[in-house]
C-alpha cells in the first residue's frame, strides 16, 4: 500500500494531460466562445470621395452675420471654414463622409457622429432637414 501511494499523484498528472479526442466530442477552450468574442461590424458602403471638386467649388468662409465675417472679430464666433476635405467650426474639424449630390455633403466630427451641410444660391445651410435647428450661413466676401 505504502508503494501506491507515491504512485498516485503521478496517475493524477497523467490524466490531466490527455486531451478529449474529436471522436469523444471534446472541445479546447471556452465552451460559448461565440458570446466573449468581439462582433466586428463591417460597413459595406464605400464612398467614392477622389473627385471632391463639387465642395471645392464653396470652399471659403462662411457667416451667419457679417460680423462673423471679420478675421478680426474675436467675440462673433459663428462662422464656418470650408475646405475640399471638409469643414471646420470652433476649431473642430469634420471630414467629408459622402458627397449625396453636388449641393449636398455628409460629413463626420472626431467623435463619428455626422452632420450633412448644402448649398443653395450661395448660402450654406447647416442641418438643412432639421427645421428648428437649421441654420443658414451666407458667404463672407
Amino acid at each position: 500500500m505504502i508503494r501506491l501511494i507515491p504512485l498516485l499523484p503521478l496517475a493524477l498528472l497523467a490524466g490531466c494531460n490527455e486531451l478529449p479526442s474529436e471522436d469523444e466530442g471534446g472541445t479546447i477552450g471556452y465552451d460559448r466562445p461565440a458570446e466573449i468574442a468581439p462582433q466586428l461590424e463591417l460597413s459595406t458602403e464605400i464612398n467614392d470621395l477622389s473627385d471632391r471638386s463639387a465642395l471645392a467649388a464653396f470652399a471659403g468662409r462662411y457667416g451667419v452675420s457679417a460680423a462673423d465675417c471679420d478675421p478680426d472679430n474675436r467675440y462673433m464666433t459663428e462662422y464656418i471654414e470650408v475646405a475640399d476635405v471638409g469643414f471646420a467650426y470652433r476649431g473642430e474639424l469634420n471630414t467629408l463622409h459622402s458627397i449625396d449630390s453636388d449641393t449636398r455633403f455628409t460629413f463626420s466630427s472626431s467623435d463619428g457622429a455626422r452632420e450633412t451641410l448644402a448649398f443653395a444660391d450661395g448660402d450654406l445651410l447647416r442641418w438643412p432637414d432639421d427645421r428648428a435647428r437649421r441654420t443658414v450661413y451666407q458667404r463672407c466676401r
